[in-house]
């Protein structure tokens, strides 16, 4: 037998399972064993006449005395802290109870002994993980009521855990207590926290939720079930039952383990199936029986629960298996309609899991988009699926893109790109044809987005992701769908290489299919033996490469052309900075900045008039240096923050335009008129703040009133694209009113200064990126006075000047860096780090803290500054001497003989003004100006090792900054190939 038949025989074994566990009357359940349930599960005692009570599950006991670590705490099989902290307290709370029971003359001073040494064992690995852990920090589901409850149940057994976060812990549940009442669980409303009743023990009347009892179970959850047992006064043998159920039909198949819900019938086998027939898997005979098997056990719970789904029948309906099962029967051919699914769980901008969840999941929502897309006729559900997209664009956008049910980022990120890519195939098809395009063209954008990110994730030495089997498989389901699209063709070859080597590990592995860790979340983590199989057989035998061939029109949206894509590639793989990226990196990151490039051409004139300019051919580049330079940083920037810095780019170059093509012609008087402009609109915020504070008031201000205001009181932040108005003048410079010009560099300073980043930094955070913003549009009027002292001195032959404002170096590193817009600009986006850092929070918050982040981000910013300022003169000295403005080689030093040249006669004197260059000397003057940059470059590469190794920089900052200066450097590398600047006619 052969692999593949191998293969398709235990997805046959894996249906037959699923669809047996149909019509077993205890259900299905693969999840793996959960030592927290088995603990609570050990303490349930049963009263017995009028002898002692007895402990119901011994062989739970025993289990715990067998699986506790050397170390003293019960930490497999899961990897996380927070997982091994709350199972220890669960068994040491189990240890203390079961200790106090050993009395009397039969029992053997050994077990006390032992019991005792386990319990110290187990306290003191409990004091040492809780100093280190932030639970209050963790984002898991109950954590501030579990640990907190069993923290006091532990006091109560003389067991004292006091540890530093604590205190936040405990507010967090007073918070959380503050919004609950015991009559949400005493009454009928279906709800969650009858899961965790532990969790309320000496809060509720355990006597009162009897009701809640669903086959024995509360909520199929062992440890609720265990809890109310425990804690109510009369004895409830349904709910002994279902425990000896789960334990003896639970994954521990009755050695004393229990998982952590039991059973997950539905849960289990509409996840498998959906998978297989989503990625379109072919069944033998025996699947094909075996699934219309399910399909019938699913229509009648779909009938008879009036079409929504709980992971077990009769259980609370929830989003999650509702829209896979709606899903999987709609897969079958069954017409199930979402009605109920949409009517029950839409909340606004989003579907949420379950009635009263807060915090809403990206696989939920997923889930949902895709069984809607599945549906006989998805135009009907238009709306839904519109709301539904943009919730998961603004998640991923923020870097939002972590899911609440399981721990890895590959798991969202598969689900994403397989709605995504089913999307841009019914638009392409017709059936969401009247989906916009610009929504068509941002799926297209994060599916490119999250292709390069799982093909730079894979592990080169094994193929895999993250060394894990199950991780693995999502990653090759996520590179299998993204074929099928437009963003997979372009980087066809090393697609197809991935996804064969993604499978080589795979198979390799084939005989550990179902053994990962556990990476899907419960009170605590868990693994599922068979969805992690059905995961890894749909990996393997999905199709790929499969696309259709789209029309024309499509093409146009979807498709940038391959030949312009590989002459940027070409171009770009001789810059040094990329020369030694992969070109499939190359293209696929150029493909996404061609996705975006219509995004950031409708906002050309959002601002700036571009009257009497030549082609801004520099628009191309904008996106292209963004995009290849955070595929460079591993795409350190999310989508927004990215988009935030394309728009500051193109509106730093049409600063530079519309100054040099309006006011670069104004006598000084004029412009001593804009300086003024500037100075006032820059600290607006300040001149407020005076008003405010003086005794009589707010002031009148003395400003020409603003003519752009905005009509629809939205903010410029939120306004659309704008054409350049009529009215506007269309001749010179000169033709521009002052009140024009104010107004244009209103809005200008108001995008900038209004920017929801901005407005949350603190107030010295925003008076400072004002003053840097001011410094910025002064230096450019400052070398617009010295280039018009070029012009009036200039002749053919002239290249220096002859009375230049300052040293060059000076000059350099002062005015000439803050015209380049990159202080302010790295300001800026340090308002963005803060921003996109804690999204949630409206507290002040900054980029950089204490004297040596502060003081070492700004002297890399200067350096890189300076270096950006001189390889741009570089490769503009040609367009500089034409329009007659200020470039580095216009300085006198550049121009003075160096020993050598003296030697050999060349020129000299005391009257360099009058010295005629040769073409050699320009020559000798370029590679001054280049070796000047290179040094600029190394003290700002050095700057930035020192800011990362010394300064305890966030690894997220570090990766940030680095792009920021990688597409500084990328620029300069640019300007000396080629100049992509905008000249004035």
């Amino acid at each position: 037998m052969d692999f593949r038949e191998r293969v398709q025989e235990g997805c046959d074994q894996l249906l037959q399972k699923l669809a047996d566990g149909c019509s077993h009357p205890n259900g299905l359940s693969t999840i793996s064993c959960s030592t927290y349930d088995t603990a609570w599960v050990s303490m349930v005692r049963k009263p017995v006449d009028s002898s002692p009570c007895q402990w119901l599950f011994p062989s739970s006991f025993t289990y715990l005395l067998a699986t506790q670590s050397s170390d003293g705490g019960w930490t497999g099989p899961s990897n996380s802290n927070v997982d091994h902290i709350l199972s220890t307290m669960a068994a040491l709370l189990s240890l203390t109870r079961h200790r106090v029971t050993l009395t009397g003359a039969e029992v053997l001073d050994s077990e006390v002994r032992d019991l005792d040494e386990r319990i110290t064992r187990a306290t003191a690995f409990l004091r040492a993980r809780l100093q280190l852990v932030d639970i209050a920090g963790t984002d898991r589901v109950g954590l501030e009521l579990l640990i907190p409850t069993h923290q006091r149940l532990l006091q109560e057994e003389g067991v004292n855990l006091d540890f530093p976060g604590a205190q936040a812990l405990h507010q967090l549940r007073a918070a959380k207590l503050a919004r609950f009442s015991p009559e949400f669980l005493y009454g009928d409303t279906p709800t969650t926290l009858t899961h965790s009743l532990e969790a309320f023990i000496g809060i509720i009347d355990f006597d009162q939720v009897r009701h809640r009892l669903d086959f024995g179970s509360m909520l199929a959850s062992p440890s609720s079930t265990a809890a109310y047992l425990i804690a109510a006064s009369q004895w409830d043998e349904a709910a002994e039952a279902y425990l000896r159920a789960a334990v003896e039909h639970g994954t521990g198949q009755g050695l004393g383990a229990v998982p952590s819900a039991f059973p997950t019938t539905i849960f289990e086998v509409v996840w498998v199936t959906s998978t297989l027939l989503q990625y379109q898997v072919m069944l033998g005979d025996t699947g094909q029986q075996c699934v219309q098997i399910i399909a019938q056990y699913l229509k009648d719970v779909y009938e008879h629960q009036n079409g929504v789904f709980g992971w077990v029948p009769t259980l609370i309906a929830d989003a999650d298996d509702t829209a896979r099962s709606i899903l999987t029967l709609n897969l079958v051919g069954y017409p199930a309609q979402p009605q109920q699914l949409i009517a029950q769980f839409r909340n606004g901008d989003h579907f949420r899991t379950y009635p009263q969840e807060r915090d809403p999941s990206i696989s939920t929502n997923c889930n949902v988009l895709v069984a809607l897309l599945h549906t006989a006729e998805p135009r009907q559900y238009l709306d839904e699926i519109q709301l539904t997209l943009h919730f998961l664009y603004r998640q991923h956008n923020a870097g939002r893109l972590q899911d609440k049910w399981n721990i890895s980022p590959m798991y969202p990120r598969m689900l994403l790109a397989t709605v995504l890519a089913r999307v841009i195939q019914l638009w392409g098809q017709g059936p969401l044809s009247s989906l916009p395009a610009d929504c068509v063209q941002t799926a297209l954008v994060i599916l490119s987005n999250v292709l390069q990110r799982t093909l730079q994730d894979q592990d080169p030495a094994n193929g895999s992701w993250s060394g894990s089997i199950e991780v693995t498989a999502y990653a090759v389901l996520t590179l299998a769908v993204a074929s099928t699209s437009p963003v997979g063709r372009v980087i066809g070859e090393q697609l197809r290489t991935s996804i064969i080597y993604g499978r080589a590990f795979l198979e390799a592995n084939f005989d550990r299919w179902g053994q990962g860790p556990p990476i899907w979340i419960e009170k605590v983590l868990y693994s599922c033996p068979s969805l992690s199989s059905g995961f890894c057989i749909a990996a393997l035998l999905t199709p790929t490469f499969t696309a259709d061939v789209l029309s024309k029109e499509y093409e146009v949206v979807m498709e940038a052309p391959r030949a312009t894509l590989y002459r940027f590639r070409n171009f770009y793989s001789c810059l040094p900075l990329l020369a030694a990226e992969p070109h499939w990196q190359l293209t696929s990151a150029l493909n996404e900045a061609a996705l975006w490039y219509p995004r950031l051409a409708a906002q050309r004139h959002r601002i700036f008039p571009r009257h009497n300019m030549t082609a801004d051919k520099y628009l191309e580049y904008i996106p292209q240096t963004w995009t290849l330079c955070n595929a460079h940083n591993g795409h350190a920037l999310e989508p927004e923050f990215m988009w935030d810095m394309m728009m500051i780019s193109m509106l730093n170059y049409q600063v530079d335009e519309f100054l040099e093509s309006v006011v670069g012609g104004y006598p000084l008087e004029k412009l001593d008129v804009v300086r003024g402009t500037i100075r006032r609109l820059c600290h607006a915020e300040q001149q407020e703040e005076h008003q405010q504070q003086t005794p009589h008031g707010p002031q009148p201000a003395s400003k020409i009133e603003d003519t752009s205001s905005d009509e629809d009181g939205g903010g410029i932040h939120s306004r659309p694209s704008e054409p350049t108005p009529p009215e506007s003048p269309t001749g010179s410079g000169s033709n521009y009113s002052f009140a024009h010009i104010d107004g244009i560099l209103h809005k200008f300073t108001r995008y900038i200064l209004t920017h929801p980043a901005v407005v949350r930094g603190s107030s010295s955070t925003r008076r400072l990126l004002a003053r840097e913003l001011e410094t910025f549009l002064q230096a450019h009027l400052t070398d617009l006075t010295t280039s018009q002292q070029l012009q009036r001195t200039h002749t053919q032959q002239q290249d220096h000047l002859c009375n230049p404002p300052s040293s060059y170096f000076t000059w350099v590193r002062t005015t000439s860096a803050d015209h380049t817009s990159c202080p302010y600009s790295f300001h800026f986006l340090a308002t963005l780090i803060a921003y996109y850092d804690q999204p949630e929070t409206t507290a002040p918050h900054s980029a950089f803290h204490g004297p040596r982040q502060h003081y070492l981000a700004e002297s890399l910013c200067r350096h890189l500054a300076t270096m950006c300022r001189q390889y741009n003169d570089y490769g503009s000295i040609a367009r500089d001497r034409a329009e007659g403005n200020l470039n580095s080689v216009n300085f006198p030093e550049f121009w003075e003989q160096t020993g050598d040249e003296r030697k050999k006669g060349y020129g000299g004197g005391e009257d360099d003004c009058k010295r005629q260059p040769t073409q050699r000397s320009l020559d000798a003057v370029k590679s001054d100006l280049m070796w000047l940059a290179e040094y600029e470059r190394a003290c700002c590469l050095g700057a930035l090792e020192r800011l990362v190794a010394e300064t305890g920089l966030p690894a997220r900052t570090a990766r940030i900054v680095r792009t920021f200066v990688d597409v500084t450097d990328l620029y300069g590398q640019i300007y000396v190939a080629r100049d992509i600047a905008s000249r004035a006619r």
